[in-house]
């Protein structure tokens, strides 16, 4: 059985102490009924991928589990093709840290603005 990370097709993800960039190809998978991007596939993107950034920099010490998410879908996009998800880590506490993630189109155009907040947990 594939996890949600594999089925979401994502196919790379790159971070840095301060950002990440990651794409994600889309097919039936990430649609809605009428065949558009489902915005709880976009959603689930960017918390895995934000979660992936959180663990990358605290390097095994914490790890970073979604506390919340909110998003605003601005632009509606078939189920198709691939969308860029780029993202800036805001705020890096102690116990926390807040990444701001535009997810854009093949044409760099804003499909979604998601902020993810991650709780940083005790690795051990």
């Amino acid at each position: 059985m594939k996890s949600l990370v594999e089925q979401l097709t994502i196919e790379y993800v790159r971070c840095t102490e301060t950002g990440l960039e990651s794409r994600m190809k889309l097919g039936p998978f990430h649609a809605q009924p009428f065949g558009y991007l489902n915005g709880g596939a976009t959603i689930a993107f960017c918390e895995a991928i934000a979660g992936m950034a959180s663990n990358e920099i605290e390097r095994g010490e914490y790890l970073g589990v979604g506390q919340s998410v909110t998003a605003h879908h601005v632009r509606p996009k078939k189920a198709e093709g691939t969308v860029t998800a780029i993202g800036e880590l805001l705020h890096r506490g102690k116990r926390s840290h807040v990444w701001s993630i535009r997810v854009v189109d093949e044409e760099d155009r804003l499909i979604s603005q998601v902020t993810v907040v991650n709780a940083l947990i005790a690795a051990n």
